[in-house]
C-alpha cells in the first residue's frame, strides 16, 4: 500500500505559483526569448568584438556568414528546448545537450558556445525541479557522458595526439559539467524546498481548520452552558413564581396585607427572572474573553434553602461534614442537584415538604433531596418544563465517575433524588465502573 511519500514521488514538487507561471504560454516564451539572445549574444561576442577591433582572421572552412546563422539558428533552437521542461525535461536535457554538442562539431568554433552550456544548465534545473532525484541523477549523467565522448571524439577528429585529446576533453567536458551538475544541484535544492513550504502549508491549512473545529465546539458548549444557566437559574426563580401565584390564589380575597406581601415577593421573582434572563442573553452578545459570574456550590446551599424557605417550601437541611474542601466540580454538581431537586418540587409538588442530605466521606460525597407528597396528585397539564434537567444532571454526574438516581421514594410517598460521587480519583473503581 503506497505511503504518502510514495505518492509524492510522482506530482510534480513546485509550489503552484511556480508551475503557474511556466504553464503560461506567453510568460514561457518571454523566457526562452530571452535565453536565445542572451545566448546569441554571447556567442557572437568573440568574433565580433574582434572584427570591431581589426585583428581578425577568418581561416575556418565554413564562411563566416554561414558559421553565425548556423550559431544563431542552433541558439535559437537549444532555447525552443526549454518549452518541453514542464512536460518532458528529460527530453529538454538531452535535446539542448545535443543541440550544443552538433552546433560545436558542425561549425567548428567551441570557444564560442559557452553560454549554450549554460541552457542545458537551466534545463537541468527544471529536469530537477519536475523529477525526483534518481531520474535526474541518470540524465544529467547521461548528458555530460554524451559532452565527454563526442568532445573526445572531436579533438581527436582535429588531428590531436592522444594524450591532448584527454587533455581537451577533461578541461571542456569539466567546463560543460560544471554548470550543468550546478543547474541540477540548485534544481533539486529548490524542489527540497518546496516541498517543504508545501508540507508546511498544509500542516498551516490543517490547523487552521482544526482551529475553526474547536471554535464551533466551544461555541457549542459556550450555547450549553448558558442553556444550563437559563434552566437551572431563571427557571428556579420561574417556579418560585408559580409557587407563590398558587399561593396568592389561596389567600382570603380580604387580606389585603397578605396579598400587597405576595404581589411584592412576586414582583421580586419576577425580576430575579428577568435579570437572569437578560445575563444569559448578555453572554450570547458578548464578544470573547468575557468572564462568566463564578458558579455557585454547595457553600451557598444555606441561601438555596432560604430561598426557597421565603417562598413557603418546608426545607430541612442536614449537612454532616464541611463542604468547603470538595472539589469545584462535585460542589457545583451537587449544588445543581440540589437546586433542581428544589424546583421540581415546587412545580411539581406543591405544599410538600423538602429534606436535604449531604454526607461527605473520605471518598465520595453523597446528596439526596426527598419530598413528601404534594397537596394535590400531579396531572399532565401540571407537568410542564424543559425536560431536560434531571437527564442533564445525570449527564454531569457520569462525567464525574458518579451515580445519579430519581424516582419514587422507597416508602411509596413522595420523591428521592440521590447523587453519589468521588472526591478522589480511584483508577480502580472508574475501571470497574466503566467496564
Amino acid at each position: 500500500m503506497p505511503t504518502s511519500d510514495d505518492e509524492q514521488d510522482h506530482e510534480p514538487v513546485d509550489t503552484p505559483a511556480f508551475t503557474r507561471l511556466l504553464s503560461r504560454p506567453l510568460s514561457m516564451l518571454v523566457f526562452v526569448a530571452i535565453v536565445f539572445v542572451v545566448t546569441t549574444v554571447q556567442a557572437m561576442a568573440n568574433p565580433f568584438g574582434a572584427i570591431v577591433m581589426g585583428d581578425y582572421t577568418w581561416d575556418y572552412r565554413l564562411p563566416l556568414a554561414v558559421v553565425v546563422a548556423v550559431v544563431i539558428l542552433g541558439c535559437a533552437v537549444q532555447s525552443a528546448l526549454l518549452l518541453l521542461s514542464a512536460r518532458a525535461p528529460i527530453i529538454a536535457v538531452l535535446g539542448t545537450t545535443a543541440c550544443y554538442l552538433g552546433v560545436m562539431v558542425g561549425v567548428d568554433v567551441p570557444r564560442w558556445l559557452t553560454g549554450m552550456a549554460l541552457v542545458v544548465a537551466v534545463a537541468a534545473f527544471f529536469l530537477a525541479v519536475h523529477r525526483r532525484a534518481l531520474p535526474t541523477i541518470a540524465t544529467t549523467a547521461a548528458a555530460i557522458a554524451l559532452a565527454c565522448v563526442v568532445i573526445f571524439q572531436y579533438a581527436l577528429g582535429a588531428g590531436l595526439p592522444l594524450s591532448a585529446a584527454w587533455g581537451y576533453t577533461f578541461a571542456d567536458g569539466l567546463a560543460f559539467a560544471a554548470p550543468v551538475i550546478g543547474g541540477a544541484a540548485l534544481g533539486a535544492w529548490w524542489a527540497g524546498r518546496m516541498r517543504r513550504l508545501r508540507r508546511a502549508s498544509a500542516q498551516v491549512a490543517a490547523a487552521a481548520r482544526e482551529h475553526e473545529a474547536e471554535v464551533e465546539r466551544a461555541k457549542a458548549l459556550e450555547r450549553a452552558r448558558i442553556a444550563q444557566e437559563l434552566h437551572d437559574v431563571a427557571g428556579q426563580h420561574l417556579a418560585g413564581l408559580l409557587s407563590l401565584a398558587d399561593a396568592a390564589v389561596e389567600i382570603d380575597l380580604l387580606d389585603a396585607d397578605q396579598a400587597a406581601t405576595l404581589i411584592e415577593e412576586m414582583r421580586a421573582e419576577g425580576r430575579f427572572a428577568s435579570a437572569s434572563l437578560y445575563a444569559a442573553l448578555r453572554d450570547l452578545r458578548a464578544e470573547s474573553g468575557s468572564q462568566a459570574e463564578p458558579t455557585r456550590d454547595l457553600r451557598a446551599l444555606d441561601d438555596l434553602v432560604a430561598y426557597w424557605t421565603d417562598r413557603g417550601m418546608s426545607v430541612v437541611r442536614r449537612v454532616h461534614a464541611p463542604v468547603d474542601d470538595l472539589p469545584a466540580m462535585v460542589s457545583t454538581t451537587a449544588y445543581r442537584v440540589v437546586q433542581e431537586a428544589l424546583t421540581n418540587v415546587s412545580k411539581h409538588a406543591a405544599g410538600a415538604d423538602a429534606a436535604i442530605d449531604v454526607r461527605v466521606g473520605p471518598h465520595a460525597l453523597r446528596v439526596s433531596v426527598s419530598n413528601t407528597p404534594g397537596r394535590a396528585a400531579l396531572t399532565g397539564a401540571d407537568l410542564h418544563g424543559l425536560g431536560w434537567g434531571l437527564t442533564g444532571l445525570a449527564e454531569r454526574v457520569e462525567l464525574l465517575h458518579g451515580t445519579f438516581q430519581a424516582g419514587a421514594a422507597p416508602s411509596g410517598d413522595g420523591w428521592l433524588v440521590v447523587m453519589e460521587a468521588p472526591v478522589s480519583i480511584d483508577e480502580g473503581a472508574v475501571r470497574a465502573r466503566r467496564a
